[in-house]
């Protein structure tokens, strides 16, 4: 069922189809392994997220868009406080994870934000979180969103700089090899390890106003939920990573060990949040 048929208010949200399983930014093992990132992600990330989205002001009666929903953590949250008087379109690539929500306010669409047309003048907020980043089009993506949204409407933006990522009291170099290679890797196939500082330059390049953008970091322990995340990365990573002999299978075990180790903290990524409003 299309978003235009179980709302019959709004034009129809996708047109075209999805990425298929050929993107390199797809994790390609057993769906509870997606499922688990996908949990280790929100761990990561939801807290500040929410705080950021109670400081814009998100209220009942909004019409909301979370592109690249995940799991549905934030897109729930969203449905519980925009209330029924208001709607939350969960909009993804992959569908399924998003099956448990159950808010009659929440609807499920498939999106990708690089063909899909957006409906025009339609949503209060929209927002975007290690979307955009993966993208070779933001400019296009974020002139698309910004069309979407209300005369007042908020674009709230987020995706890392990974410069951050595995500073640590435990040493100066810190995996700081692990790092390198990973990004190297990941480069090759397109990543922007800068990609929340480009969305403030694409935020600015639109009609936006009120634009700023603001970064935060998460102190993560090894062995938790939040640290899970970079464990499941590294395990994906690590067929490229051996291939193109940046790692040795020998260093990539230790590398995984440290990470799995209660005993060892160290800083994530900075998540970049842009915030810009459409003008009355």
């Amino acid at each position: 069922m299309s978003v235009a048929e179980s709302l019959s208010s709004l034009p129809p949200i996708l047109t075209g189809g999805g990425a298929g399983d050929d993107s390199p930014y797809i994790f390609d093992s057993a769906w509870d392994r997606e499922t688990e990132r996908l949990r280790a992600n929100e761990a990561l990330w939801d807290q500040g997220t929410i705080e950021r989205l109670n400081r814009l002001g998100v209220s009942p009666g909004w019409t909301c868009l979370e592109v690249g929903a995940g799991r549905g953590s934030i897109a729930d949250w969203l449905g519980e406080r925009v209330g029924t008087g208001g709607r939350v379109v969960a909009a993804d690539l992959e569908t399924a994870p998003l099956d448990w929500i159950d808010r009659p306010q929440v609807e499920v669409a498939k999106l990708d934000l690089r063909g899909d047309q957006l409906p025009s003048d339609t949503f209060d907020l929209i927002h975007a979180r290690m979307v955009l980043q993966h993208l070779e089009d933001r400019d296009i993506a974020v002139t698309r969103m910004v069309r979407a949204l209300k005369p007042g409407g908020v674009l709230f933006l987020e995706d890392t700089d990974s410069l951050t990522l595995f500073r640590s009291a435990v040493a100066e170099d810190f995996l700081k090899d692990v790092h390198t290679a990973c990004y190297d890797v990941m480069a090759r196939a397109g990543y922007e390890a800068r990609g929340g500082q480009l969305d403030l330059e694409a935020a600015l390049a639109t009609e936006l106003v009120d634009v700023s953008a603001e970064g935060r970091a998460v102190m993560v322990r090894g062995g938790t939920l939040q640290a899970r995340m970079y464990v499941l990365w590294l395990e994906y990573l690590r067929p490229k990573l051996l291939a193109a002999g940046l790692l040795t299978e020998e260093r990539v075990n230790e590398a995984l060990a440290a990470l799995d180790d209660p005993g060892h903290r160290w800083l994530s990524q900075v998540l970049i949040s842009t915030y810009g409003r459409k003008p009355r």
